[in-house]
């Protein structure tokens, strides 16, 4: 089989096989014996009818059936042969008919990996701010262990300052709901409600009454993870389930029964784990934030079939997860039709940001040992009070083990944009 290869436009490539006589032939002749084995004539024993009634009879079926194995087997070859990557199934668009002794074309199409040149992705300028830990996050994990040493009793009547209300919380800005939370806790008349400074100060929630809605405004802080949101008025809406009152140990005896000196030390220590966690999100943010930048400076045509095809899995993956959350037929049907054309860009900037990082891993050489990702099971093993070599057995078969693999030499193409930075 002679196999040549065509550059198309994008990310489109044209595969031509030439299939020789001889191959045709074995492939028809090994067609029509199977089925000879598998069917009976009247008149004939089984695997002994004539090849010309097997012809009359299956000629199309076995055609077809030849037609797509010598097309697999093209595919194959070109992959072998000229280092294709392939992006989804290759697609027959010309072939001859195929008859005993005579040569064959076929005429594939198919999307590859696109070819592209990266831009520089060393010593990006970048902003990092300065994390900080504000009082009321300190108190909101105090308050939270302080509940659990005690016992939240039901309260009739409206709320008053120090009481805790129970209910559903929802941030919104504009039309866009930033944050919502089923049966949260919030302490009456303490000044901060979802982390926000709500323009009602500490009468915030004071004359709440279990069963009403109470919707307070704010404006978004200048340092809300959201640039594109900070400093904009936003809206706290609190559906209140209940009015409760607290008894229990204080705050300062609560710090002596987790081991502290005393409150302060134990504030203290809350604000370095705060600190940490936030740094941490930090360099999350800086890393997408440079993930980006390099995206945006690359030229690269995506491929158009396959992003469809994966947009259209992702809608049906949220409309199985409709099915499976108790949506009805109807509701399910209308989102279907309403999303059938949506999400394209959206997965194909997925995809450029995805073909940009395993360009990069590449050119640096970043590779993931055998023992990085022992290491990693290890790790996966002992929270989850698994053996480690089950839970290797588990994921090489589901194929969780290539996603860890792809998933940690990501996180080391992120730390590299993120170390050779330049901020500003």
């Amino acid at each position: 089989m002679q196999i040549t290869i065509e550059k198309a436009d994008g990310c489109k490539c044209i595969i031509k096989a030439e299939i020789p006589a001889d191959l045709v032939s074995t492939k028809l002749n090994e067609g029509y014996r199977d089925i000879n084995r598998q069917v009976q004539f009247p008149g004939f024993r089984k695997g002994k009818a004539p090849r010309q009634m097997l012809e009359k009879r299956f000629g199309n079926d076995i055609a077809n059936d030849v037609r797509q194995t010598l097309a697999d087997d093209a595919v194959r070859q070109a992959v072998d042969q000229h280092a294709l990557k392939l992006l989804g199934q290759a697609e027959l668009i010309e072939a001859d008919d195929l008859k005993t002794g005579e040569a064959a074309k076929f005429t594939l199409e198919a999307e590859i990996y696109p070819e592209f040149e990266l831009p520089e992705y060393k010593g990006l300028e970048l902003t990092r701010e300065t994390p900080k830990v504000a009082d009321h996050e300190i108190h909101a994990v105090l308050r939270s262990e302080q509940v659990q040493k005690g016992e939240l009793k039901p309260r009739e009547g409206a709320a008053e300052k120090g009481n805790l209300v129970r209910g559903t919380v929802k941030v919104s800005c504009g039309d866009e709901v930033l944050m919502s939370q089923r049966r949260g806790l919030i302490e009456v008349g303490y000044g901060f409600v979802a982390g926000l400074v709500p323009n009602e100060g500490n009468k915030a929630l004071v004359g709440a009454k279990a069963g009403e809605t109470v919707t307070l405004s704010a404006k978004l802080p200048e340092d809300f993870p959201r640039t594109d949101l900070r400093g904009k008025d936003a809206s706290i809406e609190v559906e209140v389930a209940d009015v409760m009152t607290y008894e229990g140990p204080e705050i300062a005896e609560v710090a002596k029964l987790r081991g502290y000196d005393d409150e302060a030390a134990w504030r203290e220590d809350v604000r370095g784990k705060l600190l940490s966690s936030k740094e941490a999100d930090l360099d999350r943010a800086i890393e997408e934030q440079a993930l980006q930048k390099v995206a945006d400076a690359t030229n690269m045509n995506l491929p158009e079939k396959f992003s469809k095809r994966k947009a259209a899995e992702l809608i049906q993956q949220q409309a199985f997860r409709m099915y499976q959350a108790g949506h009805g037929d109807e509701d399910i049907r209308e989102f279907l039709n309403a999303n059938k054309d949506k999400g394209v860009d959206e997965v194909k900037a997925m995809l450029k940001r995805a073909f940009v990082t395993d360009a990069i891993a590449r050119k640096e050489r970043l590779v993931v040992t055998e023992e990085e990702i022992n290491r990693e099971i290890a790790n996966l093993a002992e929270r989850v009070q698994r053996p480690a070599d089950e839970l290797r057995a588990q994921f090489a078969q589901d194929g969780t083990l290539s996603g860890m693999r792809e998933e940690m030499k990501t996180a080391k193409v992120l730390k590299l944009l993120r170390d050779k930075a330049k901020y500003v």
